[in-house]
C-alpha cells in the first residue's frame, strides 16, 4: 500500500485552514458545564434560538449559517435521493434511503466531516476517528471531545466522542444535547426528530438510524450500486487561492462497491481505508455512510482516497462490526 496516499479532512485542514488543536481562547467559548467526557446517557434539551454551549461567537454564527442553508434546501435534498432499481422492493428501498438521509449528519465546524446515526433511541453516531484527530496525541490534546453536528434539515445536536480507534479509523459518538422547541412544540416540524407524543415538551427525542448490513460477501457484491451521503466541505482544496466550492452542505452521490484492497487487513484503516468505492466524495465526506442501494444497509464509512488512481476508500463493514462488538458495553 506504499503507493496509496490518504487525503483526509484533517490533512486538508492543515493546508488551508487553521490548526484544530488549541486554536480557541477558552474565555471566548460559550461555557459548557459538562465539557469533560462522561458516561451519562441523558440528552439535554436546548430551546430553539438560544446560545449553544461549547461554541465561540464565530462558531455559532457559522452553525446558524449552515442551519439556515440546510433548512431552506430540505426538500431539494430529499428529492435528490436516487430511485432504487430493484423491482418488487423499490418502495421499501426508497423508504430506507429516506431514513438513511434523516440519519446522516454534517459536522458544524469549518473543519467539516460527516457522521451517521446507528442507534436512534440512545443517539449513538459513527464517524471516522480522524475527524477528532489524526493521531492519539492530537485526540488527547483536544480541549473538548464534543462537537456540534447538523442533520439534513438543520436540526443541531451536540455529540461527545466516547470511543476513538485510530487503527480502525472509527469513532463512536453519543448525542448529549439537541436543539429543539421545548415546552409545547416538540420537534417543531423537524423531519429528523422523533418526539414522544405523550410528553414532547420534556422527553428527549429519538432519531432515525441506519441498520448495519447483516451479512456482506465482498466478492459476490463487486460492482454493487451504493449511495454515499455526506458533507463535501466548503473549501476548494484544488485552488491555489482561497476559494469556496459552492457544494451543498449535504451531498448525495451514487457509485459502486469496488471490493477491498487485496491482502490488506480490514481492521487496519490507519493509512488508507481498505474498502474501495467510486461514489463521488470530497474532503469533508470523512465519516459519511456508504449504503447498499437495495435496502440502504450500512456497508462502510467513507474515509479517504488514493490521489494516484482517484479511487475512493472507506472503513469496511468488518471493521465497523468488530469495533461495535468490542465496545458493546459502552452503548448498552
Amino acid at each position: 500500500m506504499s503507493g496509496n496516499q490518504r487525503v483526509l479532512r484533517s490533512t486538508a485542514q492543515r493546508l488551508h485552514l487553521q490548526p484544530m488543536i488549541n486554536t480557541r481562547s477558552a474565555s471566548a467559548v460559550d461555557p459548557d458545564p459538562e465539557s469533560s467526557p462522561s458516561n451519562g446517557t441523558t440528552i439535554k434539551l436546548i430551546n430553539l434560538g438560544t446560545k449553544l454551549p461549547g461554541l465561540t461567537p464565530s462558531g455559532l454564527q457559522h452553525l446558524r449559517k449552515m442551519q439556515t442553508w440546510l433548512s431552506s434546501r430540505r426538500q431539494i435534498t430529499l428529492s435528490s435521493l436516487p430511485t432504487p432499481k430493484n423491482p418488487g422492493g423499490r418502495d421499501c428501498a426508497a423508504k430506507n434511503l429516506r431514513t438513511a438521509l434523516r440519519a446522516s449528519l454534517a459536522f458544524a465546524q469549518p473543519e467539516a466531516g460527516s457522521a451517521v446515526c446507528i442507534d436512534g433511541r440512545g443517539g449513538w453516531l459513527l464517524t471516522c476517528a480522524h475527524c477528532f484527530g489524526d493521531s492519539e496525541a492530537e485526540y488527547a490534546a483536544l480541549r473538548s471531545k464534543r462537537k456540534w453536528l447538523l442533520f439534513y434539515d438543520g436540526v443541531a445536536v451536540q455529540a461527545e466522542c466516547r470511543v476513538w480507534d485510530g487503527r480502525r479509523d472509527l469513532a463512536l459518538l453519543k448525542i448529549v444535547a439537541v436543539e429543539m422547541e421545548v415546552g409545547g412544540g416538540g420537534g417543531g416540524g423537524s423531519d429528523t426528530l422523533i418526539v414522544n407524543a405523550d410528553d414532547e415538551s420534556s422527553v428527549p427525542p429519538s432519531f432515525h438510524f441506519v441498520q448495519l448490513a447483516s451479512s456482506f460477501d465482498e466478492d459476490a457484491n463487486l460492482g454493487m450500486p451504493i449511495t454515499c451521503i455526506g458533507q463535501p466541505g466548503a473549501e476548494d482544496l484544488e485552488s491555489a487561492t482561497a476559494r469556496q466550492t459552492g457544494y451543498d452542505i449535504i451531498h448525495i452521490s451514487e457509485g459502486r462497491f469496488r471490493g477491498l484492497i487485496p491482502g490488506a487487513d480490514p481492521q487496519d484503516n490507519s493509512e488508507i481505508g481498505t474498502l474501495k468505492h467510486d461514489a463521488w466524495t470530497y474532503w469533508g465526506h470523512s465519516g459519511a455512510p456508504l449504503l447498499r442501494n437495495r435496502d440502504a444497509a450500512l456497508i462502510g464509512l467513507h474515509s479517504s482516497w488514493d490521489d494516484q488512481t482517484a479511487m475512493r476508500h472507506g472503513v469496511p463493514l468488518a471493521a465497523i462490526s468488530a469495533f461495535l462488538n468490542e465496545h458493546e458495553g459502552v452503548i448498552s
